[in-house]
């Protein structure tokens, strides 16, 4: 699950014999205006290596490290996702490597925390980034879709969704770079699709705000590191998705036709916020603003729940390939099986705000 974090040792007792000095010092702007001593800690794969960041502020002594967990466990180009015990062993060769005490890792507090897993799924995961239109009334950010990547970005959350195979090619160094194009796309062409679904938390808030204001430390993490699955799971099931619209055999409502209409002569950005103004012109206080607002969003997610076009690929055919995902993880993992499945199937979209 957990893929890049920044660690913060404040009592720092290692040292930097493993790792190789940068040049040059930064100041950052934010949060503190500090002077750091930069540093990079690679891994010991034979291949594709991946780098931690080390910053030591220089006036406090504070060290943040910050990078791939995931990648320092196997290597830049790797599928696999970090499972709880190459988390704790990733964590055990950074102790190690910082030459500290496993205890003082355990003890440090982080920040920008990835959560993430890479799905195989049955359809062209590009395509299917264009289907997902909204989570949890976060700002939809689509530039770089073309590029196989879209955001949804928060205030103390973001949310990342990207073809995975074509990263890991695009980042290739050149001598690799054609021959994994050309064994992804064999994959492809057996249906084999690579989607890579990443919610960051950005402060200890965001864990507060998700039901996990238990986890505080690094050690906390490993503790309930399954507690990540239960979030990870519960937030896809937020996802809300727009492909086909399919009522031909149904008998729609005045204002279910209008929005069926309106959704696919405009498409799901534009028109929700029309019809959420439109529907909040009667309303007189602030109160019944938001109610009307948000009656009119349920309204929307309800068409898309109950007529969606079945024979198109859909939120519950994404939900059915996470779900496989999960079964073929839960041979190896002790994790909640049956929680993970009714968190990813047990919720509509149409209860989203």
């Amino acid at each position: 699950m957990i893929d890049s974090i920044k660690i913060i040792l404040k009592n720092f007792s290692g040292n930097f014999d493993n790792c190789r000095l940068k040049p040059s010092r930064k100041v950052f702007k934010h949060p503190d205006e500090k002077e750091y001593e930069n540093y990079l800690l690679p891994n010991h794969t034979k291949f594709d290596r991946h780098s931690m960041k080390i910053h030591r502020a220089l006036k406090t002594g504070t060290v943040n490290v910050v990078g791939s967990l995931r990648k320092r466990a196997y290597h830049k180009s790797t599928l696999l996702d970090l499972n709880k015990n190459k988390f704790v062993q990733s964590l055990r060769g950074l102790a190690k490597d910082l030459n500290i005490p496993f205890a003082e890792l355990e003890q440090a507090r982080f920040t920008d925390c990835e959560i993430g897993a890479n799905i195989n799924i049955r359809y062209p995961a590009k395509e299917v980034l264009y289907m997902i239109v909204a989570y949890s009334r976060l700002k939809r950010n689509n530039e770089r879709i073309e590029d196989g990547t879209l955001y949804f970005e928060g205030a103390d959350k973001d949310l990342k969704l990207y073809v995975k195979d074509d990263e890991i090619a695009a980042k290739s160094s050149p001598k690799k770079q054609e021959s994994r194009k050309r064994a992804f796309a064999r994959l492809k062409e057996c249906g084999n699709h690579m989607l890579r679904i990443e919610f960051t938390l950005k402060y200890q808030r965001s864990f507060n705000h998700h039901g996990m204001a238990h986890i505080k430390t690094v050690g906390d993490l490993i503790e309930h590191y399954y507690d990540l699955y239960a979030f990870w799971t519960r937030e896809i099931a937020r996802l809300i998705f727009f492909n086909q619209l399919d009522y031909s055999n149904a008998k729609l409502n005045g204002k279910e036709a209008y929005i069926a209409h309106g959704l696919e002569q405009y498409g799901f950005e534009w028109f929700a916020e029309e019809y959420q103004k439109l529907c909040k012109i009667n309303a007189k206080t602030a109160n019944s603003i938001k109610s009307a607002r948000s009656e009119a969003y349920r309204a929307i997610c309800k068409v898309l729940d109950q007529y969606y076009d079945r024979k198109a690929y859909n939120m519950y055919n994404l939900r059915a390939d996470i779900a496989k995902y999960l079964i073929r993880k839960s041979k190896s993992e002790e994790m909640d099986l049956p929680l993970l499945l009714r968190n990813l199937w047990g919720v509509s979209p149409c209860n989203n705000k």
